[in-house]
């Protein structure tokens, strides 16, 4: 008799583990994958670390909305600057994240958050040693390398347009150490990016740079952004990630990831940019 209960309550015992553990299966896989686009060569925004994973502040970002958004669950998807668009386009993931600064062009293209989740400044970047180069005017027979399709490449094109400067570019994939490989072997003689992103490159390549801050109008100060596809479903989530968004603006949240990511920096806000917070 006793051996017949306990066979009935093991019995008991193993069907209940087995639906608890497709319970617990079901839960997890009920919420819905979000795949996110990321460029993964512009420390610290976003970075691949030696194990592959995406990581940097526009990945603490995403985790950050995500878990505020318990019915989705996160996959980064690290591609190259120069597809990245494309494989948005083509549906390999749902929204890039990837210190994307608005520009009208992509504005109309795509659904940019309506909150911007960084503030950032452009400077020129150059060789060490160098006091030629402090304005655009300077850039005057000067080659720059510069990323296909990003938003200070475009600004130049226009620039170049508009004052007739004769200003070689050198198309880049837009990898911030491959343009200072090309500044420090003498290929190019500058480029144009965030000083925190290229700083922390020139230092693990071991080239020493200098840089000044643009001062031009139009480029000082720019507003990043995550980009959707313009579909139903990127309309949704461009909402519900804007809605996050504000929420870790004002509990701080956001603020705390900056400082976390950017020396003790709070860049999320322009007011905290210009001031130097």
């Amino acid at each position: 008799m006793k051996t017949k209960n306990f066979s009935i309550v093991l019995g008991l015992f193993l069907v209940g583990t087995v639906l608890f553990a497709g319970a617990k299966k079901e839960s997890i896989g009920s919420a819905t994958l979000v795949r996110v686009g990321t460029e993964g060569a512009m420390p610290p925004y976003n970075y691949v670390t030696e194990q592959g994973e995406a990581e940097g502040y526009d990945m603490a970002v995403v985790k950050a909305i995500i878990d505020l958004l318990p019915e989705y669950r996160v996959e980064f998807i690290p591609t190259a600057w120069d597809g990245i668009f494309v494989a948005l386009e083509g549906g390999e993931f749902d929204l890039i994240a990837s210190y994307l600064g608005w520009r009208k062009e992509r504005e109309e293209k795509y659904y940019l958050s309506t909150v911007p989740y960084l503030w950032s400044g452009y400077s020129l970047v150059f060789k060490d040693g160098r006091s030629d180069i402090r304005s655009l005017k300077d850039l005057e027979g000067k080659k720059v390398a510069a990323g296909v399709g990003t938003a200070y490449t475009t600004q130049l094109e226009e620039y170049i347009k508009q004052t007739g400067a004769n200003i070689e570019i050198v198309y880049t994939d837009g990898n911030i150490a491959n343009a200072l490989t090309d500044i420090e072997t003498g290929r190019v003689d500058t480029t144009i990016s965030s000083i925190i992103t290229t700083q922390l490159t020139a230092d693990s390549l071991g080239y020493k740079i200098d840089s000044v801050p643009l001062s031009e109008e139009g480029w000082a100060v720019v507003s990043i952004h995550l980009l959707f596809p313009k579909t139903e479903k990127g309309k949704t989530l461009r909402d519900q990630f804007d809605a996050a968004l504000k929420q870790l603006l004002d509990n701080g949240k956001l603020r705390e990831i900056s400082r976390k990511h950017f020396y003790g920096k709070d860049y999320t806000t322009r007011e905290a940019l210009e001031a130097g917070a």
